[in-house]
């Protein structure tokens, strides 16, 4: 007699039974072993990159920004610090980012400072002495330069003419390279002094 075998098919219950445990083990694994919450990336160097001269030192820029190495990379934080960083007056132009380093980010801080005003002259001025108008404008040397300062410096010395009669005096002024690689800088004024007692043309509008 022969004898026949053949392979027994295991029950669909079977299977079914035995996938679900595997599911519960596999929620209960997860449920012991949770995995923590990725936090923003660690600031593991920073570095200052220059645009132009660097009348700045880093270690000074360095000094003036709360984003430090060690500390998680936050996006609030660096623009604050885009904020200080302007208010300082130094600064021309600031840009502030992050790149993959290892487990954490290396910090750019590519920045353009300010030129370095090392000399002022005031050209054109013969009926009021050019170091009295220097006295009065208050222009300090081996300082950032700044536009505003520039500007109001301007006005006060129109403001000294025209307190002597000078009503129709005009002035300008620009900046003009000395070195550009250490980014220093010289303030010209130019002044045209016009006709003492002169009187700018009024223009009346209306009933004649």
């Amino acid at each position: 007699m022969r004898h026949f075998s053949r392979w027994m098919r295991p029950r669909p219950l079977a299977i079914q039974v035995a996938f679900i445990c595997a599911l519960l083990g596999a929620i209960s694994a997860r449920a012991q072993n949770p995995q923590a919450p990725q936090g923003p990336p660690i600031i593991k160097s920073i570095d200052v990159q220059y645009t132009g001269p660097g009348t700045v030192s880093k270690e000074r820029i360095l000094a003036q920004m709360r984003t430090k190495v060690g500390q998680p990379y936050s996006d609030q934080v660096v623009e604050q610090d885009i904020e200080t960083l302007y208010k300082t007056g130094s600064i021309l132009n600031v840009r502030i980012f992050a790149q993959p380093e290892g487990d954490g980010v290396k910090v750019i801080v590519a920045v353009q400072t300010r030129s370095i005003v090392r000399e002022i002259e005031i050209d054109g001025a013969e009926q009021v002495k050019a170091k009295r108008l220097r006295k009065e404008i208050k222009l300090k040397l081996n300082q950032p330069v700044n536009e505003q300062q520039l500007e109001e410096a301007r006005q006060k010395i129109i403001e000294v003419y025209q307190g002597r009669g000078y009503n129709d005096v005009s002035v300008q002024f620009r900046v003009d390279p000395i070195d550009e690689k250490r980014g220093t800088a010289r303030v010209v004024f130019t002044v045209n002094e016009g006709v003492k007692g002169a009187v700018r043309q009024v223009h009346f509008e209306g009933n004649q």
